[in-house]
């Protein structure tokens, strides 16, 4: 685990240029199926995923940059209790590390992370 904040701050962009590259990817090869039809003659399922990835292609990646996110608020919580056993629920932490006095988050944009956590939630295990 990375333990310097940086670290962090790379693996989460690591995680949205990897985005940007699969749908770079799959934009080309949407491309290529429209201009060469024939392309994927007698692989009807192939299409149908190639599909299916394009239309959930960003809740893959929300999905993984909030658990990049996620794993950077667990260490930070680790490191700051001196503990590298501790467990804690995303939504606590969010608001204990981002409603820290003097180095805090605006209760705005907290609010927005406890959102994406639960769009992430649902989607990550088909759950409200």
């Amino acid at each position: 685990m990375p333990n310097r904040r940086f670290d962090w701050h790379t693996r989460i962009k690591d995680v949205e240029n990897e985005y940007k590259a699969v749908r770079f990817a799959l934009d080309r090869l949407n491309e290529e199926i429209t201009s060469t039809p024939d392309i994927l003659v007698g692989s009807d399922a192939t299409r149908a995923h190639i599909r299916g990835a394009d239309a959930n292609i960003e809740g893959t990646y929300v999905v993984r940059l909030f658990a990049a996110f996620e794993a950077a608020l667990r260490s930070y919580d680790r490191a700051r209790h001196r503990d590298p056993n501790r467990e804690e629920r995303a939504s606590i932490l969010i608001d204990s590390t981002g409603g820290r006095r003097g180095q805090g988050i605006s209760a705005k944009d907290r609010v927005g992370a406890h959102e994406v956590r639960l769009v992430r939630n649902y989607w990550a295990h088909e759950t409200d």
